[in-house]
C-alpha cells in the first residue's frame, strides 16, 4: 500500500513539473512576444515622426494621419490576434495535458472498480450492473463533453482566422514553444 502512495506521489509531483514547465514556457513567448511588439511601435513611432517632420502641406498631414491610424491599428489588431492564438495554443496544450492525466487517472479507477465488482459477494449482481451501467453513462458523458469542447475551440478558431483577414501582414509571428527543461 505505501508503494502504491509513493508512486502516485511521485506521478503528481511529475505532472505537476510538466505543468509548471508548460507555464514557464507560455510566459516566456508572451514576454518575446510582447518585446517583438514593443520594438515594432518604436520603429513605427519614429517612421510617423520623420514623415511628420517631411510635411509640408495641410491636406498631406491629413492624409498621413490616416495612415498613420490605420497602421497603428493593424499592427493592435495583429498583437490582439496573435496573443489570442496564443492563448489557444497554450489552452489546447494544457487540455491535452489534463485530458492525458485524466485518462491514465479514470482508467485506474475504472480497472480498480472492475477488480472489486469480480469479487462482489453473490447475489449482488444488480447492484454490480448498476454500477457498470453508470461507468458507461459516465464514459459516454466525457466523451460528449470533449466533443463539445473541441468542437468550441474550433469556432474560436474561425473567429481569429476571419480576425487575421482584416490584419494578416500586421500580425506579429508568435515564438515558438521551447523544450522543457529537464
Amino acid at each position: 500500500m505505501q508503494e502504491h502512495i509513493k508512486s502516485n506521489v511521485q506521478a503528481s509531483m511529475q505532472a505537476s513539473y510538466e505543468l509548471a514547465n508548460l507555464s514557464v514556457s507560455q510566459v516566456e513567448r508572451l514576454t518575446e512576444m510582447s518585446l517583438a511588439q514593443a520594438k515594432l511601435s518604436a520603429e513605427m513611432a519614429q517612421e510617423q515622426l520623420e514623415a511628420l517632420f517631411s510635411i509640408k502641406d495641410p491636406s498631406a498631414a491629413i492624409e498621413l494621419f490616416k495612415e498613420q491610424l490605420e497602421a497603428s491599428t493593424k499592427s493592435l489588431a495583429g498583437f490582439a490576434a496573435t496573443a489570442f492564438e496564443l492563448s489557444q495554443e497554450f489552452q489546447a496544450e494544457t487540455s491535452a495535458f489534463a485530458e492525458s492525466h485524466f485518462d491514465k487517472a479514470h482508467s485506474a479507477a475504472t480497472q480498480a472498480i472492475h477488480d472489486n465488482l469480480k469479487h462482489a459477494p453473490e447475489g449482488s449482481e444488480v447492484a454490480v450492473t448498476a454500477v457498470k451501467s453508470a461507468i458507461e453513462s459516465s464514459n459516454q458523458a466525457i466523451a460528449q463533453a470533449r466533443k463539445t469542447a473541441k468542437q468550441s475551440v474550433a469556432m474560436a478558431q474561425e473567429g481569429l482566422a476571419k480576425l487575421k483577414e482584416h490584419a494578416p501582414k500586421a500580425a506579429v509571428k508568435a515564438p515558438a514553444r521551447r523544450k522543457a527543461r529537464a
